[in-house]
């Protein structure tokens, strides 16, 4: 097979995505005549041309539609939404690469030219297109039928097998794969749950594309993509190149050789200021040197051995956790793999205790890995792949004031947010409720701080009830509020705790319950994992409680967190794309908008994309799908590192601004 010489790429939906606002700017028409417009049935038209959904909307009322009216309506509002977006995250480096490789690259789409010129300047990425071929508004041109891949490929010069197409929809794959030519495919917003069946590849983002290993790599059938473009592919050594051929999904780019405190670093000897302190594990930082030691003397003695038997390491961790939790939790339970396994053995002793069996969690949850924990989670695109479900989960409004499910305001609200869980509980449930489970402040789900006496009342709702209140503080645990729970820094006492994460000091895994003392007893083959209780693991997280509990520490977090929120809301007066700065102690996010005010997952991915360049690692709310920056450094950050990782934001964000 041929070398590949050309990279084909549609615009709307693939490079860019502004599936969504278009799709509202329709809908918003559909609505004024009284009708919803179905995201089923938009995306049953993504890349189509010449489906007349003004002729659906006649269809549905009974009557005409003005339709240049409805269509300059929708022209306008698409212009006030899509007018600060960005192309997707990972486009820019993907272009970058099929520069550096030597290809031509060239535009397919069913869209205009005037319209593909206006929104490639707006995304920074006009120059450097080898052809550009649109259907121009005509149908018998449009994908799915082939004709515009063989008119972009006849003005290239470039045979179909020297040719990979990358693709969002089912039309284009199949437009391109007529055409004869190798398809990616890279769903958007409108167009990841539709059968894309077709495509050679499938990634879920650009950030997941390694574009030299997927020129090299085999398709479904087990035929090469191509062989070696140039010796400029090897930008991947050797060891990674074979190792990328076997991951179940990508690895992002970065290889990284070691971590020290706030800092993470890269093979070519980059520094990076990790805002996400490990996906939060690494409560003391990257090689924490009492951690790393009290490990290397743990490891020489024993390190792992059937839970059914003490050990001096797990004796002293037990006793060390009941110290420090709040008083009326004095059961500990060490014998979970990990925080999914964690909450969903606190549901089990739940259950089990009650007798009952449903569980109350809230919207933008994240609860967890594990298909029950999944199930039981607050957000549908999670479930969305899977048939069953954990049952007898009933979801609820979480206390998010910004954006305030029932539209309240604070000073005169009530509370409605816990006074309406006795609704979902009479109206919702069977009646018969194991637990409540609440993160304290929400983890994946947005930074949602509860506001003041949110916690109180929900805990007095449980308590007359009969509902056990479970507080999920595997993020907010050891530290990360600026007190040892964020249960002691909102003064409420749950009936159950689970912990994970930042236990491990440097980045053990460990994880476990701390319970009342009414609720022991459920039988260990019930909620025991086989590397729950890990010897090693136990000898890390005693040294973390030992640091966290020198005179001093939560202080630190508590001032250099309240002195990293001032800077952030600094930095918000001077951008229009920060609507909210929140948070405690170390555990901050940054709400992220659009012109309108609209919450904006596509900056908010483009912001952490963006971040690599200045220095920063950064992760976002609900795997990507949300529109929060989340800020979680190493409870161990100096003052002198708060101003370095300002800084480092202060400039990604004017940058982009």
């Amino acid at each position: 097979m041929k070398d590949v010489a050309a990279v084909l790429f549609d615009f709307d939906g693939t490079l860019w995505d502004p599936e969504s606002e278009v799709f509202r700017a329709h809908a918003e028409v559909f609505l004024e005549f009284g009708h919803p417009l179905p995201t089923e049935v938009w995306s049953s038209v993504v890349g189509t041309i010449g489906f007349d959904l003004w002729s659906h909307l006649e269809r549905l009322t009974g009557r005409p539609v003005d339709r240049r009216a409805a269509q300059e309506q929708v022209q306008r509002r698409q212009r006030d939404m899509l007018g600060g977006l960005s192309s997707r995250p990972g486009v820019h480096r993907i272009l970058r690469e099929v520069d550096a490789l030597g290809l031509s690259r060239g535009i397919v789409s069913n869209s205009t030219r005037e319209w593909i010129a206006r929104y490639a300047r707006q995304c920074g990425i006009a120059e450097g297109w080898s052809t550009v071929q649109c259907a121009d508004g005509d149908r018998n041109g449009a994908k799915p039928e082939p004709n515009l891949y063989v008119a972009a490929l006849a003005s290239l010069g470039v045979p179909a097998e020297r040719a990979v197409a990358f693709e969002d929809s089912p039309s284009g794959v199949r437009a391109a794969k007529r055409a004869g030519i190798r398809c990616v495919a890279v769903p958007n917003a409108m167009t990841a749950s539709l059968d894309l069946h077709e495509a050679d590849l499938r990634f879920e983002s650009f950030e997941q594309v390694d574009l030299p290993g997927i020129l090299s790599r085999k398709n479904r059938r087990g035929k090469p993509m191509t062989q070696a473009v140039s010796t400029k592919m090897q930008q991947v050594p050797e060891d990674a190149d074979d190792a990328l051929q076997h991951y179940y999904y990508l690895p992002d780019k970065l290889r990284v050789v070691k971590g020290e405190g706030v800092h993470l670093y890269a093979e070519d000897g980059r520094r990076y200021f990790d805002c996400s302190s490990g996906t939060f594990n690494l409560s003391l930082g990257y090689a924490h040197p009492e951690v790393v030691a009290a490990v290397r003397e743990q490891a020489g003695r024993l390190i792992h051995v059937t839970s059914k038997f003490q050990t001096e390491p797990l004796n002293a961790l037990v006793s060390k956790l009941a110290e420090v939790s709040p008083p009326n939790l004095t059961r500990v339970h060490l014998k979970s793999a990990s925080g999914s396994d964690a909450n969903e053995s606190a549901l089990k002793i739940a259950q089990v205790h009650t007798g009952k069996s449903d569980v109350v969690t809230l919207f933008r949850g994240h609860l967890g890995q594990t298909l029950g924990m999944i199930g039981a989670s607050g957000a549908a695109f999670r479930r969305t792949p899977f048939p069953s479900h954990l049952p007898g989960v009933v979801h609820v409004p979480d206390p998010h004031c910004l954006r305030c499910f029932y539209r309240q305001e604070r000073a005169t609200c009530g509370l409605l947010c816990v006074e309406r869980i006795n609704d979902f509980i009479d109206y919702a449930s069977t009646g018969r409720v194991a637990c409540v489970v609440v993160e304290p402040i929400s983890g994946n789900g947005g930074n949602v701080v509860p506001p003041d006496g949110y916690l109180q009342a929900l805990k007095k709702l449980c308590d007359e009830r009969g509902i056990v209140l479970v507080f999920d503080e595997i993020q907010t645990g050891f530290g990360r509020t600026g007190q040892m729970f964020a249960a002691d820094h909102f003064g409420v006492a749950p009936h159950m705790l689970t912990f994970g994460k930042g236990l491990g000091g440097a980045g053990m895994p460990i994880a476990g319950i701390l319970t009342e003392e009414r609720l022991a007893g459920v039988e260990g083959h019930h909620i025991n994992s086989t590397f729950g209780g890990n010897v090693l693991a136990a000898a890390a997280a005693l040294k973390t409680l030992e640091v966290i509990g020198r005179p001093g520490f939560l202080e630190n977090v508590r001032t250099v967190g309240a002195y990293v929120l001032d800077r952030l809301r600094d930095l918000a007066s001077k951008v229009s794309f920060v609507r909210e700065v929140r948070g405690v102690g170390l555990m901050i996010g940054i709400d992220i908008v659009d012109g309108a005010g609209e919450p904006d997952p596509a900056l908010t991915n483009h912001l952490a994309e963006r971040g690599l360049e200045h220095g920063l690692l950064l992760r976002t709310s609900l795997y990507g799908h949300g529109n929060v920056l989340k800020v979680r450094p190493a409870l161990v950050m100096t003052r002198q590192e708060a101003d370095e990782m300002c800084d480092l934001l202060e400039r990604l964000f004017l940058s982009v601004s």
